[in-house]
């Protein structure tokens, strides 16, 4: 079991952590900033499902799985640069209709 002093030290580094602002937290002030309220509340669900899919992912042991199936691993991988190339495909259609 930790000893108090670095269980103190541990919630004062988290809270400081927790306060600073991450990628998430400047995201959704220049959704809000650029698009209003409605889309940056629309931003903060959608990272909050993020997290709750992956905290229900590691609760799941879906680490344990992967791990124990390469065959798993390599279909994660290859749905994974599929979601990435339909990505970049929609991004560069949309420069293009800009053009």
């Amino acid at each position: 079991m930790p000893t108090f002093e670095t269980l103190l030290a541990f919630f004062g580094v988290a809270v400081l952590l927790g306060l600073s602002p991450g990628p998430d937290n400047l995201f959704v002030l220049m959704q809000s900033a650029q698009r209003g309220w409605r889309v940056g509340l629309c931003v903060v669900l959608g990272l909050c499902l993020g997290l709750v899919v992956h905290t229900a992912a590691v609760a799941l042991g879906l680490a344990a799985l992967v791990a124990a199936s390469p065959l798993l691993f390599t279909a994660i991988k290859l749905c994974g640069a599929a979601y990435l190339a339909w990505l970049a495909w929609g991004a560069l259609r949309a420069v293009a209709a800009r053009a």
